[in-house]
């Protein structure tokens, strides 16, 4: 590939992760402006995604994420068989707690989201599908973290620890310790470190050749949160699902007295 047709592709994926962090659709000055990219190019660039579908325009002509590019995303094989198969244990812990109900898997050191019921209370709230999250403040990002191969944790644990909350973990040390507990545990606990009303317990989802694949959390408010029953409840979740997708032995879970031990 040329070097001219790289620069015209890497302006075309800048101007794709525009739309990220962008709940509303965005003018050709904005796409412009947030992706670095010349108005003139923008336009030029933006027109050939239109066209073929990859972006979509409303009714004040500004540009949205389009069906086709979805269609394509959800080709990706982490995902749609994963999703698949976790929908309906998701929905039948959903219904049990009427609480938000969250899957997601590792990209490299962020969380990813794929899935997720949300509770009625938190209809428009974060973690959208698709969002992406650092891996030391959520209670689904403390679980992959802890079962991620150890170059990644290195690479985690060897910078800076975004504070997102008073409560966030911020040393080395601290996290350190959080995520041999997890390990031991079976279940991770994301105590207020993203929202301060909240409380989220996750718990590792196994593949086919028992490694963690994915992580489901539970997202309670922090007044709710006491007790054991929450983390047991999640694991048995992810239990099922990792024997829906073909794990022989997904780990049983480990007694505790209250499910905030373990970080």
């Amino acid at each position: 590939m040329s070097t001219q047709r790289r620069s015209v592709l890497r302006r075309a994926l800048r101007i794709l992760d525009t739309f990220s962090d962008a709940a509303d659709g965005l003018s050709l000055s904005e796409l412009s402006r947030r992706a670095g990219v010349p108005l003139t190019t923008t336009h030029r660039i933006v027109g050939e995604l239109y066209e073929w579908g990859a972006l979509e325009r409303d009714d004040n002509g500004n540009y949205r994420v389009g069906l086709r590019l979805w269609e394509i995303a959800a080709l990706a094989p982490r995902s749609v068989g994963l999703q698949r198969i976790a929908l309906p244990f998701m929905q039948d812990l959903y219904e049990t707690t009427h609480r938000g109900v969250h899957l997601a898997v590792r990209t490299d050191d962020e969380v990813v989201f794929v899935e997720r019921f949300v509770s009625p209370e938190r209809a428009s709230a974060r973690p959208r599908v698709g969002g992406r999250y650092a891996l030391h403040a959520t209670a689904v990002g403390l679980v992959l973290l802890a079962h991620a191969p150890v170059e990644v944790q290195q690479e985690v644990l060897s910078r800076p620890l975004e504070p997102y909350t008073p409560h966030t973990y911020s040393s080395e040390r601290e996290l350190r310790e959080v995520l041999a507990d997890v390990r031991r545990n079976g279940y991770a606990v994301s105590d207020r470190q993203i929202d301060p009303e909240y409380v989220s317990v996750a718990a590792p989802i196994y593949g086919r050749d028992d490694t963690v694949v994915a992580a489901l959390s539970l997202i309670v408010p922090h007044t709710e949160s006491h007790g054991p029953g929450l983390g047991h409840l999640v694991q048995a979740t992810a239990r099922g699902i990792s024997r829906a997708l073909g794990a022989t032995r997904p780990p049983l879970p480990h007694p505790s007295s209250d499910i905030r031990k373990g970080g």
